[in-house]
């Protein structure tokens, strides 16, 4: 049963609050979004319609008693979770191209370009103090894998490209294990490309042992100079 707003309990509301903060936070409303509680059969439950710039959406439910980091984990699992194929699979049709001007390959790009937004959604839900865009956290680089690699790999390995191979490798490569894979991967390659000779520690060196001891208004500092006049014939 959906309740209204003034009906939730104090654990309901600080849970909706947080998931409506973070979907603003993470711009996963584009006019369709939702955001409600629903009891049902004695349980409460905490209601996600999440959606992309080209309104593609994902439904997520969380028990009341979800915590903020239960909560994004669901958030992201499910964002990244998301089937371009499928969408197009469910609501393709004669009429429905009539009703919105989709061509095919207009509908199914939209689709993938939405794919590509919730995947980094759901690691910014993931990893929120590595999200921090224009505050010293630039992204570096930014690799997505897409279903034309699983086509290249299957071409390179003497494999067709035919739709019973790409159904195969769907089912086999598992998006969430690869996103987690190429993370691990991608620390490896950094320590690989990293020259310590190239890197300096703030606590060693002449500079901060200097830092320590000279103090520019003590006259009696061997380093100070209280008489400028006098440096400047010190030097000629």
């Amino acid at each position: 049963m959906l309740m209204e707003p003034d009906e939730y309990t104090p654990q309901e509301r600080a849970l909706t609050d947080k998931a409506k903060e973070l979907i603003e936070q993470h711009e996963l409303d584009w006019g369709n979004g939702e955001c409600f509680i629903q009891r049902y059969a004695g349980r409460s439950e905490l209601y996600m319609t999440l959606e992309a710039p080209n309104h593609a959406t994902v439904s997520v439910t969380v028990p009341a008693e979800t915590d903020e980091k239960g909560l994004r984990r669901a958030m992201a699992d499910r964002l990244l979770d998301f089937d371009p194929d499928e969408e197009f699979d469910e609501y393709w049709s004669r009429e429905f191209a009539a009703r919105n001007g989709f061509t095919p390959s207009g509908f199914l790009s939209g689709l993938q370009e939405d794919k590509a937004y919730f995947g980094l959604r759901s690691e910014a839900l993931l990893h929120p103090d590595q999200s921090n865009a224009g505050q010293g956290n630039e992204t570096i680089a930014e690799i997505r894998w897409t279903e034309e690699d699983l086509r290249r790999w299957l071409k390179d390995h003497d494999w067709p490209d035919n739709n019973e191979n790409m159904d195969a490798m769907r089912d086999m490569i598992s998006a969430r294990e690869l996103r987690d894979r190429s993370i691990e991967e991608g620390w490896e390659i950094i320590d690989a490309m990293v020259d310590d000779g190239r890197l300096a520690r703030k606590d060693e060196g002449e500079e901060a042992e200097t830092s320590e001891t000279y103090d520019p208004a003590n006259p009696a500092d061997p380093l100070s100079i209280a008489d400028p006049s006098a440096s400047a014939a010190a030097t000629r």
